[in-house]
């Protein structure tokens, strides 16, 4: 069974990567986020670690999470190398779909470390609809944690990905995926997760040019029993 770590924003993309690689049976490792320390938020999505923290105990899995403050590229090489001689990883997986540029960098990148590249969600930007609704078809939970001003207004962040969702994002002039940044997503629950988050309370907020989702209180939920509480 190959060992893989993962490439980890949090959203829908790099889970979906994680449910397809799980069911191909590799044995995932390691979640693997940039984050920002100085801010207290990873770098893809601006989720608080604390609660990414709490996403990674839902799934089950490590989350190792390296500060992008400096040389992004350098960190995130150094990254690539500790979780092959830590995990043993040998291979680097990425939620990345189409952007051929995005791909060849992350090619390179894990190359240099001595991993494999894996991309389990590479689709033709023409398919972006069916792995939307592949996504919301498999029982994810999943919030829009991040919307750009450019294409969307406030009303879409804290919006879960759902039917609804799936017919409203295909009447704007967005990627209905948000492959080119027009909204980012957090997922709280799904097949793969072996406890559930909650959002309890949360505002909007206005940050650089993005409709943000400040995420005040939230619980992680065992599923069968229901319990343990957070804030």
């Amino acid at each position: 069974m190959k060992k893989v770590g993962i490439s980890w924003s949090g959203g829908k993309d790099s889970c979906l990567a994680l449910y397809r690689l799980l069911k191909e049976e590799y044995e995932v490792v390691c979640l693997l986020s940039m984050v920002s320390e100085k801010h207290d938020r990873n770098h893809a999505h601006g989720i608080q670690l604390e609660i990414l923290k709490k996403q990674a105990e839902a799934l089950g899995l490590p989350l190792i999470m390296v500060d992008s403050a400096g040389e992004y590229e350098t960190r995130f090489k150094k990254s690539l190398s500790h979780i092959r001689e830590q995990f043993g990883a040998e291979s680097i997986a990425y939620g990345s779909l189409y952007m051929e540029e995005d791909r060849k960098w992350n090619e390179l990148v894990a190359h240099q470390a001595g991993l494999e590249p894996l991309f389990p969600v590479w689709i033709p930007q023409d398919q972006a609809s069916e792995l939307l609704h592949e996504f919301i078809s498999l029982g994810f939970l999943s919030v829009v944690c991040r919307a750009s001003t450019q294409f969307l207004d406030q009303t879409w962040t804290g919006r879960e990905l759902d039917e609804s969702f799936y017919e409203d994002i295909h009447q704007t002039e967005c990627c209905v995926m948000g492959e080119l940044g027009e909204y980012h997503t957090f997922v709280l629950d799904g097949p793969i997760f072996q406890k559930r988050l909650e959002i309890t309370q949360s505002d909007v907020v206005m940050n650089a040019g993005l409709w943000s989702l400040d995420i005040k209180s939230y619980r992680l939920v065992e599923k069968k029993t229901e319990e343990a509480a957070i804030n």
